[in-house]
C-alpha cells in the first residue's frame, strides 16, 4: 500500500435485528429447546426407554424453535437507519 491509495471506508455497523436475530438462536438453542424437548418427552413418550425422544425429531424441533425465535427477535428488534445508502 502506498501514500497515494485511496483510504478504504470503514465497515458498516452491524444492524440491530441482525444482532437480535443471532442473540434470539443462540438463546433459543441453548434453553427453549431443550425445554421444548422436555415438554414432548413428558407429554407423548412418557420417558419409557432410553432414549425416550427419537433423535430425528428432537433435530427437527431444534431446527423449528430456534428458526421460529431467531425469525421473532429479528422482527421485533427495532429497525437501524442507514442513511449511508444514498437511496433517493
Amino acid at each position: 500500500m502506498s501514500l497515494t491509495d485511496p483510504i478504504p471506508a470503514p465497515p458498516s455497523p452491524i444492524e440491530a435485528k441482525v444482532k437480535a436475530a443471532a442473540v434470539g438462536a443462540g438463546g433459543s438453542a441453548a434453553v427453549i429447546t431443550p425445554a421444548v424437548v422436555w415438554m414432548i418427552d413428558a407429554l407423548w413418550f412418557n420417558g419409557d426407554a432410553d432414549p425416550s425422544v427419537p433423535l430425528p425429531l428432537v433435530g427437527l424441533v431444534g431446527l423449528v424453535v430456534t428458526g421460529a425465535c431467531a425469525f421473532g427477535a429479528g422482527w421485533w428488534a427495532k429497525h437501524t437507519a442507514r442513511p449511508d445508502l444514498g437511496r433517493s
